[in-house]
């Protein structure tokens, strides 16, 4: 067979081969069904409430250090994180 004069534009592969890889017909027939379960309005519906519920976990991890707890004890950790969640809700309420 001989080779591609332009074949360096192509792909950056020394032997040539290149392969194509298939998924199980399960998952492809999973992965059709919940992309076309996305198209439809109801879906966006519960993904706009995931997205606002991920976006404060979000901010709760990397703007108010929730990843690490200052105090022992479940009682003192407890208190940390409402005192924090009361924090963000004053920080929401007045950027209005």
């Amino acid at each position: 067979m001989p080779t591609c004069p332009v074949r360096a534009k192509c792909t950056t592969s020394r032997d040539g081969a290149r392969n194509v890889g298939f998924p199980p017909r399960e998952l492809h027939e999973l992965q059709l069904r919940n992309r076309a379960e996305q198209r439809e309005p109801d879906w966006h519906k519960r993904y706009a409430v995931r997205s606002g519920i991920e976006g404060t976990i979000c901010a709760f991890a990397h703007g108010h250090g929730m990843r690490r707890c200052r105090y022992r004890g479940q009682a003192k950790a407890h208190l940390q994180h409402v005192l924090t969640a009361i924090a963000v809700n004053v920080e929401r309420l007045s950027r209005g």
